[in-house]
């Protein structure tokens, strides 16, 4: 691409950049990542003239976006910034659409991101209005930490700058605490626009189509003539709705949070209880259970983490490990043979038809088409349980 002078407007917000617009990116979020403040523009500049690049601001105003790329209009695209004059002591910021190119920020731009907004969407749908006043409902941060025990403070904390830059979301975050630490977030109505959400794609779609929409409008074919003259004093857009441009706010204190479990997901896939059981077994038995203490102790970590390919294959080990402790040879052994209450049997009968999707999981060659493997295709949680919590039983 040219960068030689301002790029035509990219509808596409996930199609692929060039070696300076991703070099950009890569700038300010290894900063951000760093630091968790996006840094000085000047900064910016420097560090892009280092990798060869002279002109960082014509690579920024190059970067993908829908709508209005101007000052005039509303617009979203991959960096937030001041159109009308981006100083050296401006902090321009990447938007949540910039976890598309860049897997670092995937983590915190996107799986994060989207159970923050999967929550409050659930929990604005579930308000119940009173037919006699108007009253706003709102999530306090303390709220928030309640719901998402695995999440940092930190994190937490760098909510409402992250918000900041977010059609819908930037007008709900509001201070709230003493020492600024805190926040609440407004419930509005605006939140059912991002109901059906799934995934940082979709989001990145409904904020583009949502954009689109506020720079369109269909007026009688008489005034065409009058409203056009408008039209092109601005450029080509008629601003309709909010105005997403403005000054640059900072994210402070965010440092890369730990993933956070999506609501109504425990964090957990194996009962800490029985894990704690089982520790407590050590130096006790005949035989040793370090090794299966640490596979559903790296089990958990995995599930919380979102990584169902090592999950998969976790479960498989558990299951393969433990046959001795219930007198088996073997997994299927021990499902036919060994002595289970009726409803322990269909357990272990499932985790059984679950050994080839594991296959898969770990021996399906690469191919040409995407995986289609998630951690919602585990087997449910309580057969696992209810496995260990016999093998813990059997343990002498």
């Amino acid at each position: 691409m040219d960068h030689s002078k301002i790029g035509p407007t990219m509808p596409d917000l996930s199609a692929p950049l060039d070696a300076a617009q991703y070099g950009l990116l890569k700038v300010m979020a290894e900063e951000y990542l760093r630091t968790g403040q996006w840094p000085f523009w000047r900064y910016v500049e420097q560090m892009m003239d280092h990798l060869g690049y002279d002109d960082a601001e014509q690579v920024l105003k190059s970067l993908p976006v829908v709508g209005a790329n101007s000052p005039v209009g509303a617009s979203y695209g991959l960096a937030w910034y001041d159109r009308a004059h981006l100083a050296d002591t401006s902090r321009p910021a990447l938007t949540v659409a910039a976890g598309l190119h860049l897997p670092d920020l995937w983590h915190v731009f996107g799986e994060n991101f989207i159970a923050v907004l999967q929550y409050f969407v659930k929990q604005q749908r579930a308000i119940r209005p009173s037919p006699d006043k108007v009253e706003p409902s709102y999530i306090t941060s303390d709220d928030f930490k309640r719901n998402f025990p695995a999440v940092t403070d930190e994190f937490v904390a760098a909510l409402p700058g992250i918000f900041e830059h977010e059609p819908v979301l930037r007008r709900g975050a509001q201070p709230w605490a003493e020492d600024r630490s805190g926040w609440r977030f407004e419930l509005h109505k605006w939140l059912k626009d991002y109901r059906g959400i799934e995934d940082l794609r979709g989001y990145v779609q409904r904020v583009s189509e949502w954009t689109k929409a506020a720079n369109t409008i269909t007026i009688p074919e008489s005034q065409a003539p009058v409203l056009a003259q408008v039209f092109d004093s601005h450029g080509g857009k008629i601003r309709i709705g909010p105005t997403l441009t403005g000054g640059m706010p900072t994210v402070m204190g965010a440092v890369i949070p730990r993933p956070v479990a999506p609501p109504e997901e425990p964090p957990q896939y194996v009962n800490e209880d029985l894990i704690k059981e089982l520790a407590a077994k050590q130096g006790e038995t005949r035989l040793c259970p370090d090794k299966l203490l640490q596979l559903v102790r790296e089990l958990n970590a995995c599930f919380r983490d979102d990584h169902p390919y090592a999950c998969h294959a976790l479960v498989r080990a558990i299951i393969d490990h433990v046959p001795p402790i219930l007198g088996c040879a073997s997994f299927e052994q021990a499902a036919s043979s060994y002595k289970w209450t009726k409803t322990d049997k269909k357990y272990v009968q499932r985790l059984l038809e679950f050994k080839a999707q594991a296959d898969d999981v770990m021996h399906r060659q690469i191919r040409t088409s995407r995986g289609v493997i998630t951690k919602h295709d585990l087997p449910n949680s309580g057969y696992i349980n209810a496995l260990l919590r016999e093998c813990i039983d059997k343990l002498e």
